[in-house]
């Protein structure tokens, strides 16, 4: 076999082993190879699709618009994504569209230049998509009801009970001013934390809004807002050098101002509070460390740590919802990152969150 030959064999062979539809045309579009999985995809026999032009596995709706982007393809031939950010189509040979996404890359042949396509079937993807989507709606839909059924009667129940304490305050015994301040505290409560669970809500759909941002800066103006909250307690504040990171900002310092709350509250018994943020630089990223000497909790519990409404402390110790850490991981996964703790009771904890650096190609959420 000639060299050339035995070139071919090994180049087809690379097709027909490749999981996508690989289509070899001319710069022209006239289809010049296809491999097994093309056909098999499209619903073509044999060798069907060997001199045919590439436009009839396009909607016919998108066949104007297809051969625009061929012919400025062909001025600046190179590696690339087709249809960047645009939802393609394929169509079968009985007509049937499917979402697809295509990979372009020219090459060079003995008889002139080719462009190799590879087709991917993204119908799971799409099908997920619109799922997805879906959800939101439902969310909406479901985050509107709450805001507006469902606050209404808990606002109602706080009105009136304010209106029986102004009213008839005087002819109720202890235990009746008792139960009365129960409903108070009760209805309150029932609205702070459906204000939480909307504000969580909101933040899986708000657009992110990425910048450059520096750590240090963002770090040490939530450390000067929190020092007006400690009252005269010794706050020993460790705060090492940080790096820049892409992120959302608002939503950023939202999360810190979160952990470092968080490490002033369970660090309230201690005569002298110690309150550490350090970076550890890796591959691709950097994981920012906040580390107290607070009470701790058991390490065989953290996985439900940012859970929605999970406390591992009693509420007469310690104030919140149980939705802060929940918010925190929720802003740090839609950035492409992870957030973690490490704990042991009465000992401290130091929770962890790793974050791209700024530069870093990031899969905004």
């Amino acid at each position: 076999m000639s060299p050339l030959r035995r070139a071919e064999a090994t180049f087809r062979g690379l097709l027909e082993a490749s999981p996508d539809a690989i289509v070899v045309a001319e710069r022209d579009g006239t289809i010049r190879l296809v491999n097994s999985h093309t056909e098999q995809l499209f619903g073509y026999e044999p060798d069907e699709l060997v001199g045919a032009p590439v436009d009839i596995l396009v909607p016919a709706a998108e066949r104007a618009a297809h051969a625009r982007h061929r012919e400025r393809y062909g001025e600046d031939p190179h590696r690339r994504p087709m249809g960047l950010g645009l939802e393609l189509s394929g169509v079968r040979k009985d007509g049937s569209e499917f979402p697809v996404e295509i990979s372009l890359c020219p090459i060079e042949t003995e008889t002139g230049p080719r462009v190799v396509a590879a087709v991917r079937d993204v119908t799971p993807r799409a099908e997920a998509r619109r799922a997805l989507n879906a959800a939101n709606e439902e969310l909406e839909a479901f985050s509107y009801s709450v805001s507006h059924d469902l606050r209404a009667p808990i606002r109602q129940i706080d009105g009136f009970a304010r209106l029986l304490e102004e009213q008839c305050a005087g002819a109720l015994d202890a235990s009746g001013r008792h139960y009365l301040e129960r409903i108070q505290e009760s209805a309150r409560h029932m609205d702070r934390l459906v204000a939480d669970l909307l504000h969580l809500a909101h933040l899986g759909r708000s657009e992110l809004r990425p910048v450059r941002v520096s750590l240090d800066a963002m770090v040490a103006e939530v450390v000067e807002e929190l020092r007006a909250e400690v009252g005269g307690r010794e706050i020993v504040w460790k705060i090492g050098r940080l790096p820049e990171v892409l992120c959302d900002p608002g939503l950023m310092r939202i999360a810190f101002t979160n952990l470092l709350s968080n490490a002033l509250k369970y660090t309230r018994p201690r005569v002298r509070a110690e309150v550490e943020v350090a970076q550890r630089q890796g591959l691709g990223g950097t994981t920012i460390m906040i580390r107290d000497n607070g009470v701790g909790f058991d390490a065989a519990r953290a996985s439900k740590l940012f859970g929605v409404f999970q406390r591992f402390h009693s509420a007469e110790d310690f104030e919140g919802e149980g939705v802060g850490l929940a918010t925190v991981r929720r802003i740090v996964r839609r950035h492409g990152g992870e957030v973690w703790a490490e704990s042991e009771p009465d000992a401290g904890a130091a929770f962890f969150v790793r974050l791209p650096l700024a530069g870093t190609q990031v899969a905004w959420g």
